[in-house]
């Protein structure tokens, strides 16, 4: 949004009242033989801002110069070089674009960069909050992008705020620039030597309370990108509601409330205005305490912030741990397998075995009847060897007569019926004992003898 006419591109708190105006000594004056100092604009915690116009080639500047009360402190005019330093390297279009460095004829060092006509968020947030949801996820999502670009450099910016965030005019829509990034870490820089890592243990407060992640807080050294995750948060929260999540009457309160309170939800502080769920997920998750659960890129908050603005409204969810390439399973997972197979198949092989159980067994087949020839006698009893001059065997005898009647009338010993003597043609049929017998009128030959 364009500032009415003759204003001031600067929070008007952060104006010098007007004795200051006009007795500035550097009005007037040219810095580093190049920039004509026009006006001051403003005052901010390490330095007044000024409005300056290159001798050359006419083009307009911005000029922060460090404040003279901080001549004697070293380390203040070597963040200034690091703020100037780590702003020209990142090079992106939402992050305002610091052109020089040089000190001025007292000693006191000063960095040039763009002219920014247009208001800052916290002017933007006092007059109109709340804001609509999609200005306030446009205005969001650019800061999201600047910032995350300064990622990428290893650069975590540490005091993002509405006063560090500049809105300038650009048709009806309104662009971002991040500014000041005095407090920034930058992360890749250990091996240029310990002077660099005393810059952030000043004493000096880091960071203000309102905006402030908790591991900052805390006081931690390991500060990461996941704390200007949570100050993006928290300007999204203010723009949608008016308030800030953590408000209270002084800084220990604040930072008391940071640590141990959670932040309310918008729907819940301000549920007249019908914010999204989708725009409330991707707000609560950026302001998670446990910084493993917020997002963990800021370009995670940056896209989930491009489909709320695309209307899709399915976002604030965590992302994956792992890849999506699947891990190899166990060898115990194949084998548990295995054995289950092993168990089917026995299952099935006992009840096969049971149903064939079950079945009437099929009846043998008959035996092979042999019947025997009626015109072939009796096989006769083998006879042992006989030698060649052996004599030839005897004529078998005629039949004996039949026998005398007495015998036929003596009774039998076991038998009480008469039994019929048939003769035989091998000799007569006797009863010894009640047994029949035929008496073979040959002499029977002894066994042979086995070698």
């Amino acid at each position: 949004m364009s500032p009415p006419e003759g204003k001031d591109p600067v929070p008007e708190a952060a104006a010098p009242p007007a004795e200051a105006l006009r007795t500035d000594p550097l009005v007037g004056s040219v810095l580093a033989d190049r920039y004509e100092i026009v006006r001051r604009i403003g005052e901010g915690g390490m330095g007044a801002v000024y409005e300056a116009r290159h001798t050359v080639i006419g083009k307009r500047v911005a000029v922060k110069v460090l404040l003279e009360k901080f001549l004697e402190k070293p380390e203040l005019v070597a963040r200034l070089l690091q703020e100037a330093r780590l702003a020209s390297s990142i090079g992106h279009e939402n992050i305002v674009d610091v052109t020089d460095f040089g000190t001025t004829s007292d000693g006191r060092a000063f960095v040039v960069m763009e002219f920014l006509e247009g208001e800052s968020l916290a002017q933007l947030v006092i007059r109109d909050a709340p804001l609509p949801v999609e200005r306030s996820l446009r205005i969001s999502r650019q800061i999201a992008s600047a910032l995350g670009a300064a990622h990428d450099k290893g650069i975590v910016h540490r005091d993002v705020k509405p006063e560090n965030v500049y809105l300038v005019r650009r048709g009806e829509a309104d662009f971002v620039k991040v500014v000041d990034f005095g407090v920034s870490k930058a992360v890749h820089t250990r091996e240029e030597g310990p002077e660099w890592q005393r810059l952030t243990r000043t004493g000096m407060v880091l960071g203000t309370p309102l905006y402030m992640s908790p591991e900052q807080a805390r006081g931690g050294e390991d500060i990461d990108a996941r704390a200007d995750i949570w100050a993006v948060g928290v300007l999204l929260y203010e723009c949608l509601t008016g308030e800030v999540p953590f408000r209270a009457h002084n800084y220990l309160g604040v930072i008391s409330q940071v640590l141990t309170e959670e932040a309310a939800p918008p729907s819940r502080l301000r549920p007249e205005l019908g914010i999204p769920v989708g725009v409330e997920k991707v707000v609560m998750r950026a302001l998670e305490k446990d910084r493993a659960r917020r997002y963990q890129q800021m370009s995670e908050f940056e896209r989930d912030l491009e489909r709320l603005v695309a209307g899709d409204h399915n976002v604030g969810l965590p992302e994956p741990a792992e890849p999506s390439v699947p891990a190899p399973r166990p060898r115990t997972g194949q084998r548990w397998h295995l054995g289950i197979f092993g168990v089917l198949a026995i299952g099935v092989g006992l009840a096969v075995a049971l149903v064939r159980s079950e079945d009437p067994p099929a009846p043998p087949p008959p035996p092979a009847v042999v019947k025997p020839s009626v015109n072939l006698p009796p096989p006769s009893p083998v006879k042992p060897a006989v030698a060649d001059d052996a004599p030839p065997a005897p004529e078998p005898l005629p039949p004996p007569p039949p026998p005398p009647p007495a015998a036929a009338k003596r009774p039998p010993k076991h038998h009480a019926a008469e039994r019929t003597v048939v003769p035989s043609p091998r000799g007569p049929r006797q009863t010894f004992g009640g047994v029949d017998g035929i008496i073979d009128s040959e002499p029977v030959p002894p066994k042979p003898q086995k070698p």
